[in-house]
């Protein structure tokens, strides 16, 4: 028997490239994290958070892209594909982050105000307001999936993950249930447990969101053209 084609050797391989991948994106995204560790959550502190939060892009964009390789054929270089796709993508993930993570802040900032003043009013934009953020943490998902395998404008890649997730509402409910998952379990955790699972987490919403991807392609990708990358 091929030890190659055994169960536990691919098994072995996963946690391997799993547990890299996590590190490495623990590592490139060292200052977020010291950030949610030592300030304290506040208004005060939203402008620390902010730019603390800028390199996250590049770092989830780096992991989601090795991890979608890993998807597809079972083989990842994780060094290698990891630091490519984080040095080769860094500022088209960048242009596409900063207007997201600048929407994020404003809606979580808006969400504090509302409770702190519980009137009824407030109450109702606050709900609304935490859908809205629902969908933007999904919406980031595809925009930053989308940059790091194909070529777009700007605006047309807000506009496809726009699309995917009132078009594909089984998948986009799929990922949302992911993340509702995870907050449970550092809920009945640590927060800091997500330290530990980020590679594992990211790579089911890879997977949930794999066929999205291979629509992009399907779709909207000439083969004629220059908007694939070679991934």
């Amino acid at each position: 028997m091929d030890l190659n084609q055994g169960g536990f050797y691919r098994f072995s391989n996963y946690v391997y490239w799993l547990l890299i991948l996590n590190i490495l994106f623990v590592f490139t995204n060292i200052l977020c994290f010291a950030a949610l560790i030592m300030l304290i959550p506040s208004i005060s502190n939203s402008i620390l958070y902010y730019i603390a939060f800028i390199p996250a892009g590049p770092a989830f964009a780096a992991l989601f892209h090795s991890l979608s390789i890993l998807v597809r054929n079972n083989e990842v270089t994780p060094f290698k594909e990891f630091f490519k796709a984080y040095k080769k993508n860094y500022w088209e993930v960048t242009k596409v982050w900063l207007p997201i993570l600048t929407a994020f802040f404003i809606l979580v900032i808006d969400i504090q105000y509302f409770n702190q003043n519980p009137t009824v009013w407030n109450q109702i934009l606050n709900g609304i307001f935490l859908v809205a953020l629902c969908l933007l943490v999904i919406f980031s998902l595809y925009a930053l999936l989308i940059t790091t395998h194909y070529k777009f404008r700007l605006r047309d890649v807000y506009r496809l993950s726009l699309y995917y997730i009132f078009t594909w509402i089984k998948r986009t409910t799929g990922n949302i249930a992911i993340l509702f998952l995870t907050i449970v379990l550092m809920f009945f955790t640590s927060d800091f447990i997500i330290i530990l699972i980020s590679s594992l987490v990211a790579w089911c919403l890879v997977l949930n969101t794999k066929p999205i991807i291979q629509d992009v392609k399907i779709s909207f990708v000439r083969n004629d053209n220059k908007n694939q990358q070679d991934t």
